[in-house]
């Protein structure tokens, strides 16, 4: 009998053959199937996991940036009503901060309304803090003289992808020009 090679040999066809009446087409048997599901059961879900937590860490770069925005936005607003000449406004205007931030119509939040409505529609919200008169440190001054600053902080509050709420201080130090 002569020897041939498995990898030479070709396909005789007949009960128990994989060759069917297809001309040599070869299907799946139902362990391959088996096999191939079990691999795709096992390795799919943490890949999705993966692919979810990498999306979510990408949001919540995005609404950061987004609520840097939103604060940097809030402290050119106060700036330019720092150095405004107008009577209900300029630096002496922080002196009040109530009225100034919540005078109806006029105050500060009344004016920012329109500026700021883009970011409260994804969930954002914000609120300024100003500080008395402090030195050139942030710090009150024994030398009256020296506290010829107010600190003015923005405080965005904004969601996570998962859920949870973020803040973002961001202060700015402002004076008489």
């Amino acid at each position: 009998m002569k020897y041939e090679s498995f990898m030479n040999r070709k396909p005789r066809g007949g009960a128990g053959s994989r060759v069917g009446s297809r001309g040599g087409s070869r299907g799946f048997t139902l362990i391959e199937v088996v096999t191939m599901v079990m691999v795709l059961a096992i390795a799919v879900p943490p890949t999705l996991e993966l692919l979810m937590s990498t999306s979510a860490s990408r949001a919540n770069v995005i609404n950061t940036a987004r609520a840097t925005m939103f604060a940097s936005n809030v402290l050119e607003g106060i700036l330019a009503d720092v150095s405004s000449s107008e009577d209900a406004l300029g630096f002496d205007a922080l002196a009040d901060a109530n009225t100034y931030l919540s005078t109806p119509n006029t105050g500060f939040y009344s004016r920012m309304a329109s500026a700021t409505q883009s970011y409260s529609a994804v969930g954002m919200g914000y609120t300024v803090t100003i500080s008395g008169l402090v030195a050139a440190d942030g710090l009150v001054s024994l030398e009256v003289s020296d506290n010829v600053f107010r600190t003015v902080t923005v405080l965005v509050s904004y969601p996570s992808a998962d859920g949870a709420a973020y803040t973002l201080p961001v202060s700015l130090m402002v004076s008489t020009i």
